[in-house]
């Protein structure tokens, strides 16, 4: 699923590749129930995001003292996280404008769309499943769905709590199928977080990103040695997690029962799409979504291609200067 790539300085083109990875990575994580993590796993830069964060180390402290900057850059591969970091901005901000609007006047067909994505990356993951770690597969699956029953919190937010649900939310949002705005959503501190970055709440901003770069630092070491030392049983977790993610993005949902005034809607039941048509007297879009699940499939597996075949080429690119 990882695909080769040099460490070190990329050309304009392979620039603008990451840079537009970045966009869709940025733009899926402001997206409840989507993973950035899934997007940098099918784009075939997952790993190399993972060890990349886990490189802001003691090193590069050291770099930095002795004014080796050049070193240092390419110790975290700066040539690549920066590109991805600036697309990953324009992508948030996009998706104030795109994602968002689509999300609010045709959630069907942008969740049909999202499963078809996350089908396709199991499909490229399919090849590091192994039978013997199907326990992991089923382990990853359980955890997201899990989730799925937890209630929201509704305890006030503290700075100690917004410094907590970023530590937590941004280590969602580097596992694939873990949503780190579902994440926030669950903590009591999605509406709290949105509010605080468009009113400039400077506060509340400065204990969440600490809460982040620590989580940052600290599950991007654990990652990457995870990744190291079990990679086959990692990637089973991952493609469980990815697995148990579908019903978080499934765009059929109608109201729980209310069992008073008060609960009304409060909660949302999956439901297949000709019980949403019966039951909220609205079209389905089923056959409409049904193609938007085969265009996030084709598209995907369009790009992986489009990938593998732009990374073979920097890697042939590079054996031919180094001979």
């Amino acid at each position: 699923m990882e695909h080769p790539s040099t460490q070190g300085g990329l050309s304009n083109v392979e620039r603008a590749v990451v840079f537009a990875k970045g966009v869709v990575m940025g733009m899926s994580d402001s997206v409840p129930g989507v993973s950035g993590g899934t997007i940098a796993l099918i784009a075939g830069i997952y790993e190399r995001l993972i060890r990349a964060i886990s490189a802001f180390d003691l090193t590069v402290l050291k770099l930095l003292r002795r004014r080796e900057l050049v070193h240092a850059w390419h110790h975290v591969d700066g040539p690549f996280l920066l590109p991805l970091a600036l697309g990953m901005f324009s992508g948030l901000l996009l998706s104030a404008n795109t994602v968002l609007y689509a999300l609010a006047y045709a959630p069907i067909l942008v969740g049909s769309f999202f499963i078809g994505l996350v089908l396709a990356a199991l499909f490229l993951l399919s090849g590091e499943f192994k039978l013997r770690y199907a326990l992991y597969f089923m382990l990853g699956a359980g955890v997201v769905a899990a989730l799925g029953w937890v209630q929201p919190s509704t305890d006030s937010v503290t700075g100690l709590g917004l410094f907590v649900a970023g530590a937590v939310a941004i280590s969602a949002m580097l596992l694939p199928g873990l949503s780190g705005a579902f994440i926030l959503i669950l903590l009591g501190v999605y509406e709290t977080m949105l509010t605080a970055l468009v009113t400039f709440d400077f506060d509340k901003i400065i204990f969440f990103a600490a809460g982040c770069l620590v989580g940052l630092m600290a599950f991007s070491r654990l990652l990457t040695w995870l990744l190291g030392r079990f990679h086959g049983q990692s990637y089973s977790v991952i493609g469980g997690l990815l697995l148990g993610s579908l019903p978080a993005i499934w765009p059929w949902r109608v109201p729980e029962a209310a069992v008073s005034a008060e609960d009304a809607g409060a909660t949302m039941r999956l439901v297949w799409p000709a019980d949403y048509a019966a039951s909220l007297g609205v079209e389905a879009h089923a056959l409409a979504a049904l193609l938007f699940v085969g265009l996030g499939l084709v598209v995907v597996l369009l790009l992986n291609r489009l990938f593998i075949s732009m990374n073979s080429a920097s890697a042939l690119k590079a054996s031919q200067k180094d001979r």
